[in-house]
């Protein structure tokens, strides 16, 4: 018998509530690494990574029941043993695979694998609910543009008026178009990007919520571009040429983009409003070198000070023990770091 033979007797008694073959009962965590040991096994598997025959072997035994040591029905005294040492084996395993699979995680994995042995009927639009909710939403921001612009009202003239140049339903059509455009380009972005993590069976369900907040800011976005920004921004760029429903793609496809360019804008307005700060910066950082050039100076005249004192104490008779000291204090005040004392405590006067 296979493999998910033993997989499905072991969530039937793990449902059920009766023991498993070992005497142990079946807990979340244990079930956790049967299920990801399982389906990293296939996948390494599949893609001919080289896992280790014992590893195989160990895997299917535990999951069998036939692992070495398995208990014999009856002695339930020993299964706290047994079960703490199947643990361990299916814990090493899991390491092992997992290492061993890198970069792909053993949570996409294993949800790849179940989603894959599930058959679903749709499955061909993506391996996941995730993937298969975007397919839809790119096919249907594709056939609404299709539909929209089938109507009389959606033109190039039309497109171009603008909002506040149009109105009724001709405005309705027009606006429906290029919003159907920015969905297009966002459903095309945020698809495109879940298919690389699956590929890489990197995926993580918990972003799940952010492809479709990307979806309505890729609206948004598109909508800002063609209808809020003036015209004339794009005059001076390779961008010039595009007309309203490509920059509406191309907002949905980067609603970053279009946030940097509006924080842009919004800094730009900060400086006319605030005036230039960069005269205010530079005379800061000139301020800043004149004042390190005058310490430095200052650190330099103490030094020369203390060893000009330094040299005329080697006339007292007990020159030795003098210099001596105040080399110590001159050498820890420069190590220290601190100039001002150096007059203070590294060179004294001594008393006559």
């Amino acid at each position: 018998m296979g493999t998910d033979h033993f997989s499905n007797r072991f969530r039937l008694r793990a449902t059920r509530g009766s023991p498993l073959p070992d005497g142990a009962s079946p807990g979340a965590l244990l079930a956790q690494l049967r299920d990801e040991c399982e389906a990293m096994a296939r996948y390494a598997l599949h893609h001919g990574l080289p896992v280790a025959p014992e590893t195989i072997a160990l895997l299917s035994a535990l999951i069998d029941g036939t692992a070495p040591g398995n208990l014999p029905p009856g002695t339930a005294s020993d299964a706290p043993r047994y079960a703490g040492t199947s643990q361990h084996s299916l814990a090493s395993i899991h390491r092992r695979l997992a290492a061993l699979i890198a970069p792909a995680t053993p949570q996409a994995v294993t949800l790849l694998d179940a989603q894959h042995r599930l058959g679903r009927p749709f499955a061909w639009l993506g391996p996941v609910p995730l993937i298969r909710l975007l397919t839809v939403a790119a096919i249907a921001f594709l056939i609404a543009v299709v539909a929209t612009g089938l109507s009389p009202d959606v033109s190039a003239d039309n497109v171009e008026r603008g909002f506040l140049d149009s109105h009724g339903t001709q405005l309705l059509w027009n606006a429906l178009f290029l919003l159907f455009c920015a969905g297009l380009g966002a459903s095309f972005a945020t698809l495109f990007q879940a298919h690389r993590y699956i590929a890489d069976s990197t995926y993580d369900p918990k972003y799940d919520a952010s492809y479709g907040a990307r979806l309505i800011l890729g609206l948004i976005a598109g909508l800002i571009l063609v209808e809020m920004l003036p015209s004339r921004l794009f005059d001076q760029g390779s961008m010039h040429s595009f007309g309203k429903p490509a920059l509406s793609m191309l907002g949905g496809f980067s609603a970053t983009a279009v946030h940097r360019l509006l924080q842009r804008l919004v800094d730009t307005l900060d400086t006319l409003v605030r005036g230039d700060r960069s005269s205010d910066a530079d005379a800061a950082q000139q301020t800043r070198r004149a004042q390190a050039v005058s310490e430095r100076t200052q650190w330099q005249s103490e030094i020369a000070a203390s060893l000009l004192d330094l040299q005329q104490s080697l006339d007292h008779p007990d020159a030795a023990d003098t210099v001596r000291r105040r080399l110590a204090d001159l050498t820890r005040a420069m190590l220290a770091g601190e100039p001002a004392q150096l007059s203070v405590t590294a060179v004294p006067n001594d008393p006559e």
